[in-house]
Order: structure tokens, then C-alpha cells, then sequence
């Protein structure tokens, strides 16, 4: 029985380990892109879609008018997922997305810009 306590602390211990290793991979990126994107017109999103295994983190870079300038996506389920530039969406309108996130087939990344998109036009109002 005391087995079974000393792995479940370790399995805890590791997992807020793992979550802070996470946590601050996050935060290192979010600078990155803002202090790259710093002077600039530009608007930086990011939107969390979750499916029923894996979640998506989208981060995009818009312009005024709302052109995909950057976009950035991170899938999995662990430590081990990074961000990666999806450069077929660069050049886009987020305007072309809005429908997505009420269509179940809908892809997670046009998803989560439909919602991006949602929230610019909230901010704009």
C-alpha cells in the first residue's frame, strides 16, 4: 500500500513539474511573437479549441482588416508540443472563417480563427 502512495506523489510531483516546464514554454513564445510584432499595426490572438483527445492552441498575428499576417498552431496532449507556423493560412481573411465554428466537420484551426474572428468584431464595438 505504501507503494502505491510514494507513485501516485511521484506521478504528482511530475506532472506539476511537467506543467510548469509547459507553462513557461507558453510564456516564452508569447513574448517572442509580441516583442517581434511590437511597434507594429498589427494584433496578435491566440484561441484554444478542444476536441475530444487533443486540444489546439492558435496563435495568429492579423492585420487592421483582419489578413492572417502569421498564424502559429500547437496540438497534442503533452509537454512535447510546440508551436509551428502554418503558413497555408497566411494571407487569408479571417472573415472567411465565421461560419466554422458552428460546422461540427469543421476543422479545430478554422474553429478557433472563426472564434478569433468573433472576438475582433467584439473589440471593434
Amino acid at each position: 500500500m505504501s507503494g502505491l502512495v510514494i507513485v501516485l506523489i511521484v506521478l504528482m510531483l511530475s506532472q506539476s513539474l511537467l506543467s510548469l516546464v509547459q507553462v513557461k514554454y507558453y510564456q516564452s513564445f508569447i513574448k517572442k511573437i509580441t516583442t517581434e510584432q511590437a511597434g507594429t499595426e498589427y494584433e496578435f490572438y491566440t484561441e484554444v479549441v478542444k476536441g475530444k483527445i487533443l486540444r489546439t492552441i492558435v496563435a495568429v498575428v492579423v492585420d487592421v482588416e483582419g489578413k492572417v499576417i502569421q498564424c502559429y498552431i500547437c496540438k497534442g496532449l503533452t509537454i512535447f508540443a510546440r508551436f509551428k507556423e502554418e503558413h497555408s493560412y497566411r494571407g487569408e481573411q479571417l472573415v472567411n472563417y465565421r461560419t466554422a465554428a458552428q460546422e461540427k466537420k469543421a476543422p479545430q484551426i478554422e474553429k478557433a480563427l472563426a472564434q478569433i474572428y468573433t472576438r475582433k468584431l467584439e473589440a471593434v464595438t
